[in-house]
């Protein structure tokens, strides 16, 4: 019984010890810290803006900053003009979408019927010992590339998302995109 009081009060010692270092660390590592950190607020984005070494995004629905407003006024471009543009770039992105999906679909198609076997052989191919260890070899090399359709489907539909925020950004009606 006395073994088990002594082990427990040494251990309770041990963990007084480690907590005394462990404080002593945190008040040498808060002594070094040289500087607090500057928390940015909206105001200081607004000077920055105004000296010209920053500036400011304002969130859809809000009026565009004035660096967008000068880009739209010097390019001269009408209302109409801009809006064809949004439009024709927003149904390429869209049109992108469509046809890498499209694609995957006629790839998965043709993996189906050849995983089926069904496709009608000539007398030579018939007759080629090695006839199901091409076939396999092929069914691979189809798996690769729908892997390789289906990236290109997720970086087409990043490309399309993209383009959405940059046309929020520039505070485009949703309407020109449609």
């Amino acid at each position: 019984m006395a073994h088990v009081l002594l082990g427990g009060f040494l251990s309770s010692l041990a963990q007084a010890d480690d907590l005394v270092a462990l404080a002593r660390k945190e008040k040498e590592r808060r002594a070094r810290i040289a500087k607090p950190v500057k928390v940015f607020t909206e105001e200081d984005g607004k000077g920055a803006a105004a000296r010209g070494s920053g500036s400011v995004t304002t969130l859809a629905g809000g009026s565009p900053s004035p660096d967008q407003a000068n880009r739209q006024a010097a390019a001269g471009d009408s209302t109409d003009a801009q809006r064809a543009a949004w439009k024709q770039r927003a149904d390429r992105a869209r049109g992108a979408v469509a046809s890498a999906e499209k694609m995957l679909e006629q790839m998965e198609r043709d993996l189906a019927a050849l995983r089926s076997d069904l496709t009608p052989l000539s007398a030579a191919d018939a007759q080629d010992p090695m006839r199901l260890q091409k076939r396999e070899v092929r069914i691979v090399e189809m798996n690769k590339q729908i892997q390789a359709q289906k990236a290109a489907i997720a970086e087409a539909r990043q490309a399309l998302s993209a383009f959405e925020d940059e046309a929020r950004r520039n505070s485009v009606p949703a309407g020109w995109l449609r």
